[in-house]
């Protein structure tokens, strides 16, 4: 499982799960590491799957020991490592995504109850305003989200909720999985946006007059060597401001037909991913 995947399963689950039941899992580490997964004490009960009848039981503290009572077995003890519970770290991950966005009017707590507000970012005819929540998957949470939502005063008509599990929407908001937006970046140890959010919020394409195509090799060379050399910034659209930046001082004749921001942002995320 990726660390994308993996994350927003644990996320889907709303609270703190069994650490032992992901350990063997290759980014489970990692995101232990960077600190989107964070130490929640001890589960409330674990699986029990040493008599005939596989059952939940709770976990208890009994003479100086962990363990959990088994209806035929009786008290059957637990390490520490076996009981122990991670949870989602949501506002790092919230505030992953609104750097690596170059996000404005960020929130670093949620806006009510379970949905947080990413941020806002520019698009060719609007902001589109990013939150995350949960899971969206019935009317209950669908009812959350539009509570939260009706806090809000950005005033914004485009917008993205990035969720774990479900797709359902709050009109004229959009929502969008989090496995098909974001990218976890092994070697900087953080997640990256690849979606076009503004795309998906519904924003027309707007022609800003700008040719990327004409200046599009010296462009990826530009990003590709900044990577080489560390100088790339964590945010997509902060990195996009620093190349288009770089390249018009770089190349002063580009001002009389300078390649588009929304060009050049397009090539920093594949350059990111590979492409």
């Amino acid at each position: 499982m990726d660390a994308v995947s993996l994350l927003a399963e644990i996320i889907a689950q709303r609270g703190r799960v069994l650490a032992a039941s992901y350990a063997m899992e290759p980014r489970f580490n990692a995101l232990i590491e960077r600190g989107f997964l964070a130490d929640a004490g001890i589960a409330q009960s674990v699986f029990c799957d040493d008599c005939d009848m596989p059952h939940d039981a709770e976990v208890v503290f009994e003479d100086g020991q962990y363990g959990i009572y088994c209806y035929d077995l009786g008290f059957i003890p637990k390490g520490r490592s076996e009981v122990a519970a991670v949870q989602p770290n949501l506002k790092l991950l919230v505030k992953n995504l609104a750097d690596d966005l170059g996000c404005r009017r960020t929130k670093s707590t949620p806006v009510h109850g379970e949905t947080w507000r990413v941020g806002e970012v520019p698009g060719s005819a609007g902001n589109v305003v990013v939150y995350l929540h949960p899971v969206l998957r019935d009317d209950g949470d669908l009812q959350a989200l539009k509570d939260a939502l009706g806090r809000e005063s950005t005033g914004a008509r485009y917008g993205v909720v990035l969720t774990a599990r479900g797709t359902l929407s709050a009109p004229p908001f959009q929502t969008a999985l989090l496995k098909e937006c974001i990218t976890f970046d092994a070697t900087k140890g953080r997640f990256v946006v690849d979606a076009d959010l503004p795309a998906i919020a519904g924003i027309p394409v707007k022609n800003t007059g700008g040719r990327p195509s004409k200046h599009g090799l010296a462009i990826k060379q530009l990003i590709e060597e900044r990577i080489a050399n560390g100088q790339a910034l964590d945010g997509r659209n902060k990195e996009a401001d620093a190349v288009l930046e770089v390249f018009v001082k770089n190349n002063p004749r580009a001002l009389q037909d300078p390649p588009s921001l929304s060009g050049v942002r397009d090539y920093v995320t594949k350059a990111r991913a590979g492409q």
